[in-house]
Formats: structure tokens, sequence, C-alpha cells
């Protein structure tokens, strides 16, 4: 139907899907790139990351295939456009609504991180909107610099986008998913205050200065401040240590707003934008462990009983 946007690698089209009746993107390799192997095989790698995720706020991948020698591969269509065309009409969004955006930004990023790949080019043009009800829902998207996170040390070229760019990334040497808090904190920056946290080159990244506190930029709590001065940390030994501490210390520190926070604790199980009730088959497996108990109990009584 027309063409979304158009990149150094590849270009994203919007498509109708007539035997579902709805729109989708999608994502073809660009034509001189389509007969270079290792680039072929980064575009699908993308492709399967975005199909293992299967999360609402990571967009989704639903067929891959290839027309005329060229790759491709359908995903979720963002009506909505993108954060960073939010920020164009807005300038900056205010705590409630960063909070919105960030916490599901960060759901999906933790998802991601959990399967073993860092996304490392974390910016307002990588993050999709698209209707969700009466709302709006935030998917993170274009992997195509994500790699795994245990050959992520091998990594020999610089990729990623400096204003957004954690500077362990500029040397090109090995990246965790503090590069992906990094980035997430820029962007928080951003929608808090309508200012980019640093405006430098890609050399100025080795010279990192702290950006004004957001709070001397807008009308924000002062305990705003640390939490992404924090995130924004030069050193990524004094930044938060995972996405999901990052979002949850957010919110502790607008209680006002009302938000529930990120996911559950660590080792908790898959992240989630609210607490979950038990489900039945929970409270089933509870009734039959209590059964179980009781028997037991009742057996060990009996045989107390003879034994006497």
């Amino acid at each position: 139907m027309e063409r979304l946007g158009v990149g150094g690698f590849a270009s994203v089209w919007l498509y109708r899907d007539d035997e579902l009746q709805s729109d989708v993107a999608v994502k073809a390799l660009a034509d001189n790139w389509a007969q270079r192997l290792d680039i072929r095989d980064r575009f699908l790698q993308e492709a399967r990351i975005l199909r293992r995720a299967d999360s609402d706020y990571v967009v989704r991948v639903y067929d891959v295939g290839e027309a005329e020698g060229t790759p491709y591969f359908v995903m979720s269509y963002a009506d909505r456009g993108t954060v960073a065309n939010l920020l164009e009409r807005k300038g900056s969004i205010g705590l409630d609504r960063t909070l919105a955006v960030v916490t599901q930004a960060g759901a999906g990023l933790t998802v991601l991180h959990g399967q073993g790949s860092i996304h490392r080019d974390i910016k307002p043009a990588n993050l999709l909107l698209r209707t969700d009800g009466p709302g709006t829902r935030v998917m993170v998207a274009d992997l195509g610099v994500a790699k795994a996170m245990l050959h992520s040390s091998g990594l020999t070229h610089v990729v990623g986008t400096p204003a957004y760019m954690a500077p362990e990334q500029a040397t090109g040497g090995g990246v965790d998913e503090r590069a992906d808090v990094y980035a997430l904190a820029a962007v928080t920056y951003q929608l808090l205050t309508g200012e980019v946290a640093h405006a430098g080159s890609l050399a100025d990244l080795a010279h990192l200065e702290p950006p004004a506190p957001p709070s001397e930029l807008a009308d924000l709590p002062p305990e705003v401040d640390d939490i992404v001065l924090r995130g924004l940390a030069p050193d990524r030994d004094e930044r938060w240590p995972d996405v999901r501490s990052f979002v949850n210390a957010l919110h502790a520190a607008a209680p006002e707003q009302a938000h529930t926070l990120l996911i559950s604790p660590p080792g908790r199980g898959p992240a989630t934008t609210r607490d979950q009730a038990p489900t039945g088959s929970h409270v089933l497996l509870a009734l039959v462990c209590l059964a179980v108990f009781v028997a037991c109990f009742a057996g060990a009584w009996v045989v107390t009983q003879q034994v006497r």
C-alpha cells in the first residue's frame, strides 16, 4: 500500500492481508545487500529473535519468505507511528506518559534480555506505537544490530546511534544489557525534558559529562534526577544492573502516578506489566497438594497409632 520507511539495509512497507483482513508491515532486505550472505543471515536472525520473543511489547513476526531473491518478513504494523513521531509533536510528554512508555519498552527489553539478546540501538525511532483497545501500546523494534550476549564480546564493529549509545559501544568492545539500560535512560531523559541527554558525536562518547538534571529542565520530582542520571552513568558498573531495576525505581520515585511495577521480582518468571491473579490451574494444583499432604499426614498418624 505504501512505503513506511527505509534504512541502510532494509525498507519497510505497509501491506494489506486480505485473508486476515488486517494491515501488516513487511520488512525487505535492500537489493544491494541481498547477495551478501552475512547480511542475509543477520536479517533473518532479527526475524528469529522477534519470533522467539513472542511478547506484546516486541514487534511480532508472522512469516518469512523470499521474492525474486529478496528476503523479507511479515510483522506487526504500528498504526500510531513511533515514539520519535510523538516527540516531534509534543516535545516532551510528562512523567505519567513517560512512565507508561518506558514501562512497556522495558517489558519488551526484559524479554529480549531473558532470551540472551541485546538490542544495542534503542532510540525513539525504534519504539513503535500500536493501537491497543482505547489506548496505545509500545513495541520494541528493529533488532538488526542485536547479537547474542554470549557472542557480543567478539564484536569488532561499532553499531548504534550516538545520542543514545552507551560509551562502551564506541570502542567496539563487549557489551551487556547495561548498554540497553543506558539507551532507555537516554530515551527517558528526552521524554521528560524534550532534550537529548548528549548531542555529541561518536568520538565524544569517550569523554561524557553528566547532562543537566531533568528537574532543572522540567517540573519533575527531584528523586527522578538520581534515577535517570544513574542510568546514564558513563561507567556501566555504576548504572542500574538491569532494565527491571531502572523502571521499578522510576515507579517508586513517583508513587502518586499510581502505576504498578514493571515486573515481578527477579527469579519469579517472565515479565508482566501488572500483578497476575492465580489462575484456575494454580488453584487446582494447590488443592491437589493439600489433599496429598492430608493423606500423608493421616497415613503417618495411623502408622504411629499402630506402633503404639
